[in-house]
């Protein structure tokens, strides 16, 4: 347990969950969270997740312009009925958070650097 990290969050006034996200091993999280698999989308996004071996990959794409971004190595966190994925990518953030009772809509999020959200998106599963 790293107490500087917790007397930091404590100081900054975090919530206690976050307090217990910081505390908690995250590899013990994950393997009681189910990945959400396949491709989501709406009229401009496309997001496809797949789990191979233990990494999880997203793959986003502009259906607008063409432009992507593939992404390894997601970091989990939330809960059982919340799970949220984080991929950083230079301090970008790319976050996918989704509800298993809802298993074929995720919410995306794109958060820069500076901590401003650039998307949020709803995307729909697409039939496989």
């Amino acid at each position: 347990m790293n107490i500087r990290a917790i007397a930091l969050a404590t100081i900054l006034g975090i919530s206690a969950p976050a307090i217990i996200d910081v505390a908690v091993n995250h590899q013990a999280v994950a393997a009681s969270f189910d990945y959400p698999v396949g491709e989501f989308v709406d009229n401009d996004w496309s997001v496809t997740l797949s789990l191979q071996g233990n990494v999880y990959y997203y793959y986003g794409q502009n259906r607008r312009n063409g432009s992507s971004i593939s992404l390894g190595g997601a970091r989990v966190s939330g809960n059982q009925q919340r799970q949220v994925y984080t991929w950083n990518n230079n301090g970008t953030r790319y976050q996918i958070a989704w509800r298993p009772n809802d298993p074929y809509f995720i919410r995306v999020q794109v958060i820069g650097r500076n901590g401003r959200v650039i998307l949020n998106r709803l995307l729909q599963a697409q039939p496989n």
